[in-house]
């Protein structure tokens, strides 16, 4: 379950304040009170979607455990199971992260934030290449680390913006050239190498969020 449709987004990055009914707007606003989210800038939005959420690493711990785990099956069961489990067992990596989230006292999701909304979107958009996924697997399996691998290192591009991490652009990157390099003149090893290389790059990039986020 991994997609990253284009997503027009069109953004004044300038304060633009919305004046409650009645006289008590001073009130509204003053000390000690949270800000509208009407009346904050981009920048404000993103320093605490980014607060929330830690940037989401939970995720790619999740993703980096699923991936290796489908590298250790390839020897134990057959190609044919475990090429159906890349296609429906992808859709457990997000519920995972979301409740390691919880467990570490984390947000995921961000509520009350237009940004987590569209983060949502981002995340839910990826449901729409399943098909594409059940395609591939019925007529030519053998591609399937290779395109799981470009549309899900894709998925993450988006996120690269909306945490301002560069963390999210190498997972990204790493992801896709990976999934091409390995999955494609590999291909007769791709099954185990893609999903090491995926794993391996999640891991790296959970390091780098973490750092980025001790920065933050």
């Amino acid at each position: 379950m991994l997609l990253c449709s284009l997503l027009g987004i069109v953004v004044v990055d300038q304060v633009v304040t919305v004046k409650p009914e009645g006289s008590d707007y001073a009130d509204f606003v003053g000390d000690g009170l949270p800000t509208p989210t009407s009346s904050k800038t981009l920048d404000q939005l993103k320093r605490e979607h980014i607060a929330s959420t830690q940037r989401g690493y939970p995720i790619l711990v999740a993703g980096a455990v699923y991936f290796l785990a489908l590298a250790l099956l390839r020897a134990l069961v057959p190609v044919r199971t475990v090429q159906l489990i890349w296609v429906l067992g992808l859709g457990v990596i997000f519920p995972a992260g979301v409740l390691l989230g919880r467990l570490l006292g984390i947000q995921v999701i961000s509520r009350g934030n237009p940004l987590g909304t569209l983060g949502g979107l981002i995340a839910a958009t990826q449901v729409f290449y399943l098909p594409v996924f059940i395609a591939v697997y019925q007529f030519q399996p053998s591609l399937l680390p290779l395109t799981i691998g470009l549309l899900g290192g894709a998925h993450f591009l988006p996120y690269a913006w909306l945490y301002n991490s560069r963390g999210y652009l190498f997972v990204a990157l790493a992801t896709g050239l990976s999934a091409l390099i390995l999955g494609g003149p590999f291909m007769a090893s791709s099954l185990t190498l893609v999903p090491l290389a995926i794993a391996l790059t999640y891991a790296l990039g959970t390091l780098w969020i973490l750092r980025e986020n001790r920065k933050q």
